[in-house]
């Protein structure tokens, strides 16, 4: 009985989809309706099998796991608006079967902003070569600004708008955000910008933590798509892979009618 039951969980841990895509819904800056958008676009956007679950507080749907909330005393909101340290909370995601997210399965994880346009097969995430986990480099940034605000922890060269990582890659990072909670949310205004510091070397990329996407995968609806040749905002451009609304010089949730509209 014993052996039977041994070969029939090996078998089933075989049938699992190991692709993941995960968004994070928290209170009420989106709505449902950037959920269900999201999911559709997957779908009709992604030739290989994958999991899709939400992490969020308000559970609803049978993709939905509810996240933690241990991080949020230490959080002051009025110092860091844009701190959606709630995302960094999947990355504590390792090789062991993990109380905060029991039922999440998958080894390649895709994370994904709810304010996106998806124009390319995401089976080329999925697809790269793992050595290290990948973030969105900011094309449309003048790298010489980013280097001379560095300092100031302004003009961050790195977007987490899109993430790409295997199992347990990100741990490191939960691990550090985790034991110096109260030091990091008070140092860094963003998570972009604690990402820019502590995980990603503007200098050389080679030494870098994460790798950047490539040109041509990610560009920004707001800022734009490459420095200095190719910046028009609010430009669909679809031979790219992603669009990202990542429109912090509005504050967070502004100008969701255009996006809303692109989606028709």
């Amino acid at each position: 009985m014993i052996t039977i039951k041994k070969e029939i969980n090996l078998y089933m841990r075989d049938m699992m989809i190991e692709n993941t895509i995960l968004c994070v819904k928290w209170g009420d800056k989106y709505d449902d309706e950037y959920v269900h958008k999201l999911k559709k676009q997957c779908m009709e956007n992604c030739s290989v099998p994958f999991n899709f679950y939400c992490l969020t507080d308000k559970k609803t749907k049978s993709y939905d796991i509810t996240l933690p909330t241990k991080w949020d005393p230490h959080y002051d909101e009025n110092r860091g608006f844009f701190w959606a340290y709630r995302k960094c909370y999947m990355f504590k995601l390792n090789e062991n079967i993990d109380g905060d997210f029991i039922g999440l399965e998958g080894n390649k994880f895709l994370f994904l902003d709810l304010d996106v346009i998806i124009h390319q097969d995401l089976k080329y995430f999925f697809d790269l070569p793992m050595d290290k986990p990948y973030i969105v480099r900011g094309w449309w940034n003048d790298i010489g600004t980013v280097k001379r605000n560095f300092s100031k922890h302004k003009s961050t060269a790195v977007n987490s708008s899109v993430i790409r990582w295997d199992r347990g890659q990100l741990k490191k990072i939960y691990n550090e955000i985790n034991k110096n909670k109260e030091l990091v949310f008070f140092t860094y205004p963003s998570v972009d910008n604690y990402m820019c510091h502590r995980w990603y070397n503007i200098w050389n990329e080679d030494e870098s933590f994460f790798k950047g996407f490539p040109k041509g995968d990610i560009y920004s609806w707001y800022k734009g798509n490459t420095f200095p040749d190719d910046m028009e905002t609010r430009k669909l451009r679809e031979d790219h892979k992603i669009c990202l609304f990542n429109n912090s010089n509005f504050g967070e949730g502004i100008n969701d009618d255009e996006i809303k509209e692109l989606w028709k």
